[in-house]
């Protein structure tokens, strides 16, 4: 059974878009950038085009852009990085299907152009590269060589995808 929707929903608490929206000169403008009362569906492909954020992230965002701001929604599900500091990350994201029923854990996708040559390198280590092209977990992951955590001072990073991650030595992000 479909839930119906009013057409329109007031602003307060109930309002499933959360206190603030960007929207998009894409199409009509029916597209948003938008908070959302489910926090649970950040990052889930469960609207029809909209880009849910958490609520602290999405009021950052509102208060530094202006209206008129060029936006640019990319479509790449292999992105890799070669910071200041010599350090090398990857970010692997599930790629968009077409329908609902493909495996977008098992669905192939395009490495971005260099992607090989990073790889090769030898200041990146080639089993956290391959780690992370299987998990897609869609955050950016060190693969440096050398980079275990047990080979560097820094405090680990975990991901809270569904709920909040166990108390420990983490970084979080703060407003």
């Amino acid at each position: 059974m479909a839930i119906k929707l009013p057409p329109v929903v007031p602003a307060g608490p109930n309002n499933p878009l959360g206190r603030y929206a960007l929207r998009l000169a894409h199409g009509n403008g029916e597209y948003l950038i938008h908070g959302t009362s489910a926090p649970d569906s950040v990052g889930l492909r469960v609207s029809s085009g909209c880009i849910r954020m958490n609520a602290p992230d999405i009021k950052a965002l509102f208060s530094s852009v202006r209206t008129g701001t060029p936006v640019k929604v990319i479509n790449e599900p292999v992105k890799y990085s070669v910071e200041p500091n010599g350090m090398r990350y990857v970010e692997v994201h599930r790629p968009l299907s077409a329908e609902e029923q493909q495996n977008v854990q098992t669905m192939p996708y395009t490495l971005p152009a260099g992607f090989t040559q990073f790889k090769d390198n030898k200041a990146v280590d080639q089993k956290l590269v391959d780690k992370a092209l299987y998990r897609r977990a869609g955050y950016p992951v060190s693969v440096s060589s050398g980079a275990t955590p047990a080979a560097s001072n820094a405090p680990s990073v975990e991901s809270a995808q569904n709920g909040e991650p166990e108390q420990g030595n983490m970084l979080r992000a703060t407003q």
